[in-house]
């Protein structure tokens, strides 16, 4: 009888050191897992390869820039001064309808020419020698250049630069010498020179070509076209130009559009463009218009 109460002892007592062992477990908290550490940062032997075309960007350069080369003193001659103090006036035509003048006093000169002056005033005038007075403005010290309109063609033209002294009389400064206004018109001179320049020879060839033919004062073109409107023989080839009469140039400056050619400024271009356009107008070969009539003119009614 006393065995089987010595057995149920061991089973109550391995249920309680299981119990004690689940109870352990369940209140020991969880250690969390240890990281890994990351190893240290360290530099890179080489650079990384970077392709610049898959930048939008430009990279900047990090190479050394090389040394610019040291400037010459000879290139750098200093700036140019305000004005050189020559006391001078010069005028010239533009075109037949301008005048440009320009005058080369500094600041300090005009400054004091207005100061003698008896309204404090320094004028820049144009006039016809023995004539009237075109033009006078009011010369301040910081102008330089000014441009007048006089419409007057082939008019003799003169410039003077000064100040009104207390009894009225004009004190000059600077006079400018004698210009003419070019014609606003085509040129009397009817002389037309054409030459044939070879481009496979170079002009020192031309030159020892020509040189014993040459006259004083004349230059490789001038003799050159001399010597081929003569018929002299060379060793290239070159076409002969006739002059035209002054009655044929008459004749194709009515064409063109008589007095409209004389008082607008037409260059080639615009006389090649009315040439193109009354040729267009011509009438054809074979048309029954072209008996009596002319280039650009309309038929004679029948």
């Amino acid at each position: 009888m006393k065995k089987p109460s010595r057995t149920k002892k061991k089973v109550s007592s391995a249920k309680r050191t299981l119990h004690k062992k689940i109870t352990t477990r369940a209140q020991k908290p969880s250690s969390p897992k240890p990281k890994k550490k990351s190893p240290l940062p360290r530099l890179r032997k080489t650079p990384i390869p970077v392709s610049p075309s898959s930048h939008p960007f430009t990279l900047p350069s990090f190479l050394p820039k090389p040394s610019p080369h040291p400037i010459p003193h000879f290139e750098f001659l200093g700036d140019l001064p305000e004005s050189y103090g020559t006391r001078r006036l010069f005028l010239t035509p533009r075109d037949p309808h301008t005048l440009f003048a320009y005058w080369d006093f500094p600041r300090e000169q005009i400054l004091q020419a207005e100061k003698e002056a008896s309204d404090g005033k320094v004028f820049l005038q144009i006039f016809i020698p023995g004539k009237e007075r075109v033009h006078q403005i009011h010369v301040t010290p910081g102008s330089r250049e000014w441009f007048f309109p006089t419409h007057r063609p082939s008019t003799l033209f003169q410039a003077e630069l000064g100040f009104y002294r207390s009894n009225g009389s004009f004190h000059h400064l600077a006079v400018s010498q004698q210009v003419i206004t070019p014609p606003d018109a085509p040129s009397a001179n009817q002389d037309i020179q054409f030459v044939t320049i070879p481009f496979h020879y170079s002009f020192r060839q031309l030159w020892d070509l020509v040189r014993p033919l040459l006259r004083p004062g004349e230059a490789l073109a001038q003799i050159l076209a001399r010597l081929q409107k003569a018929g002299h023989p060379l060793p290239f080839p070159y076409a002969l130009r006739r002059l035209l009469s002054s009655e044929t140039t008459a004749k194709i400056f009515s064409y063109l559009g008589g007095e409209l050619i004389k008082h607008h400024r037409f260059g080639s271009f615009e006389m090649t463009e009315i040439l193109r356009r009354r040729i267009e107008t011509c009438p054809k070969l074979g048309s029954s218009q072209l008996h009596g009539t002319s280039p650009g003119t309309p038929p004679r009614p029948t």
